[in-house]
């Protein structure tokens, strides 16, 4: 049993604001960018999607068979979408949960011109000129991915 309240089921909840709110949902699985909080947002990789299971499962192994294959699904139509409505070249998938005990799935765009030293999730958010942006911005790239979905 965990001692602190779950980051995940606190934005699930909507105790915890993320910027741009969510970007695709169903029963099993949320979709939403990475950053929260408000205005302070300034820096984040833009179009960096986090897929969170809505159940607290701890992780891989622990989530049902409907679950995992919503996420999965989940991240199959949002890495198309991140390619076809943002130009991505490329879409990394990890599944970390070393930092928060509840299934999240990252997704992480790299973008035309990002030079090969920083082929890798990690080192994308060390390129200099990375495509960054600020809460406005990412609320404008969530407009665009819902549209996107949606359609």
């Amino acid at each position: 049993m965990d001692i602190h309240p779950c980051f995940i089921c606190s934005k699930h909840s909507g105790e915890v604001p993320t910027i741009g709110g969510v970007i695709y949902e169903n029963e099993h699985v949320s979709v939403s960018h990475v950053g929260i909080g408000g205005s302070e947002c300034q820096n984040e990789y833009l179009g960096y999607l986090i897929i969170e299971a809505k159940r607290h499962a701890r992780g891989l192994g622990d989530l049902t068979d409907e679950e995992a294959s919503a996420i999965f699904i989940a991240a199959n139509r949002m890495s198309r979408v991140l390619r076809e409505a943002l130009q991505a070249e490329h879409v990394y998938s990890y599944v970390r949960g070393d930092g928060v005990p509840h299934f999240h799935m990252h997704l992480i765009p790299r973008y035309d011109g990002t030079p090969e030293q920083f082929w890798h999730p990690v080192q994308l958010a060390q390129w200099p000129d990375a495509p960054r942006g600020n809460a406005e911005q990412i609320e404008r790239i969530c407009e665009q991915l819902r549209a996107a979905i949606g359609s």
